[in-house]
């Protein structure tokens, strides 16, 4: 059956690639010709906004939470050479470990007969082990054997990527406000609050304090399940994108209100008065009236997100400490952009369904890749000129550019810019110009020379208008068919929001 559908896919392709990507029925008759695997997801991949130079098939345990740390199965099609290589490729969020983590899974097989596949030691491929094949060789017998030899393989070398993953991670991401140097001024106005609320120092840590997030259930439904979520007029709806300019303005609008209404409140409940900050926690302050912020001191990630938590190592430097915690906000309010604009779409409250939605949606390649470019960008407007720092951008970069075009990664950079833009013009209005100023003051203080290389990655274009509307409807819609697929997956997800 795979052996039929790779052939398949090569006799067809460089034919379909001159058709309508969005109109083309291709990959999802080639996604319902997939196997099943128990325990395994099976994904084709042919694009997002348009056909990829050559496809691919990847095949995943569902015990793996997120695609982007992962061991993977991968069939790589060379349609034009009509050539299949057959690959394991481990998948981390960071570069920074990859080297030892390949060392060690290629070290776990010299003990292993390997038939006729072979150990990758090239150390610009991200593959562990390959196995070529021509289009002759397409057969049913040698695929489906392979394919069970690999799976073997897959499952030993599973062990060592999940206990290197845990000893790395220590276990075993309308208002705006005014500067905040008047903000006592603004809080006597609005809160009636005397100079009395104020201490001359904070209670105690910010880092205890706790916000409490107001829920706004200002829609009609409340989709929880997703045969109620995925139906045929949901799904037009979703492709559609049937919203306005002026709709995606009053998002951003209530984004902005309801972070200062927290701020506020958590201003006012525990007596603090920003002057009496370290910068730092000013920063900190901010992040937790958007969502939950804590630190960590396990673990080789400066910083994470995931399920409206941010962590943060708190034994990094102060500088890095601050723009660490920029980058993770800016994964969360572009999260919560696009559940909003979705929940705009289907007229439904957010529910732990849209959240798994969009949190698998944003899993997908191109988006996982506008996802961390959009947050070095946004972190990169508030740190020192000379120490912006691209480093996961780049990682993911390097890792899917054999799979789509130049064309599709500029476009994917293009509507992250546009995000960039507005979440800068949010956090601006808690950052004012004076923070700002100190905050470049903290990384004086650092060893490190600036390396302005990263600032050639900025760039200054957006998408205005229809045009941006567009680019959210392919995200959105791109987020379909991988949820579908991944039925397990998006439960899971679902229980831990």
């Amino acid at each position: 059956m795979l052996a039929y559908t790779l052939s398949k896919i090569i006799d067809s392709y460089q034919t379909e690639k001159k058709s309508d990507f969005h109109k083309s029925n291709f990959p999802r008759e080639i996604s319902q010709k997939l196997p099943e695997i128990d325990d395994f997801t099976l994904k084709a991949s042919f694009g997002l906004s348009r056909w990829a130079e050559n496809p691919w098939i990847t095949i995943t345990h569902n015990s793996f939470d997120s695609a982007q740390e992962s061991l993977q199965i991968e069939y790589k099609l060379d349609c034009e050479n009509r050539e299949v290589s057959l690959s394991i490729i481990p998948r981390l969020e960071s570069y920074e470990e990859y080297t030892s983590l390949k060392a060690e899974l290629i070290n776990s097989l010299h003990s292993i007969d390997l038939n006729d596949f072979s150990i990758n030691n090239d150390d610009a491929s991200y593959s562990i082990l390959d196995k070529k094949y021509g289009y002759n060789q397409l057969n049913d017998s040698l695929i489906d054997s392979d394919l069970d030899f690999i799976l073997s393989i897959y499952d030993r070398l599973s062990v060592h990527f999940k206990n290197f993953v845990k000893i790395q991670n220590g276990e075993a991401k309308t208002f705006c406000m005014k500067d905040f140097d008047a903000l006592e001024k603004e809080f006597s106005a609005n809160l009636e609050l005397n100079e009395e609320v104020f201490s001359s120092a904070p209670v105690f840590s910010v880092t205890d304090i706790t916000a409490t997030y107001p829920k706004d259930d200002r829609y009609a439904n409340s989709l929880n399940a997703p045969e109620k979520l995925f139906t045929d007029d949901n799904i037009d709806k979703i492709i559609r994108c049937d919203i306005k300019i002026d709709d995606y303005a009053s998002i951003l609008d209530d984004i902005k209100n309801t972070s200062h209404y927290v701020l506020i409140n958590m201003m006012k409940k525990h007596c603090i008065d920003l002057k009496y900050l370290e910068i730092r926690d000013k920063i900190l302050l901010f992040a937790k009236s958007f969502t939950n912020v804590e630190y960590k001191s396990v673990g080789r990630l400066m910083g994470s997100y995931a399920f409206n938590q941010i962590k943060i190592d708190d034994r990094l430097s102060n500088p890095l400490m601050i723009t660490s915690i920029i980058h993770e906000l800016s994964h969360f309010i572009l999260e919560r952009i696009l559940k909003e604009i979705l929940m705009k779409i289907l007229d439904t409250n957010d529910t732990p369904l849209i959240s798994g939605f969009v949190k698998i949606l944003l899993e997908e390649d191109l988006n996982y890749l506008l996802d961390e470019y959009c947050a070095h960008t946004v972190e990169g407007r508030f740190a020192l000129f000379g120490f912006q720092d691209y480093s996961s951008f780049n990682y993911k970069l390097d890792e899917i550019s054999k799979h789509y075009s130049k064309d599709d990664i500029d476009y994917a950079l293009l509507a992250a810019n546009s995000f960039a833009y507005d979440i800068k013009e949010i956090l601006e209005g808690f950052i004012n110009e004076s923070l700002r100023e100190e905050i470049k003051r903290e990384f004086l203080y650092l060893p490190d020379r600036p390396d302005y290389k990263p600032l050639d990655l900025e760039i200054e274009s957006r998408l205005e208008g229809d045009d941006f509307i567009e680019a959210v409807a392919l995200i959105l819609t791109s987020g379909i068919g991988e949820t579908l697929n991944n039925p397990e997956k998006l439960e899971r997800y679902m229980a831990r929001f």
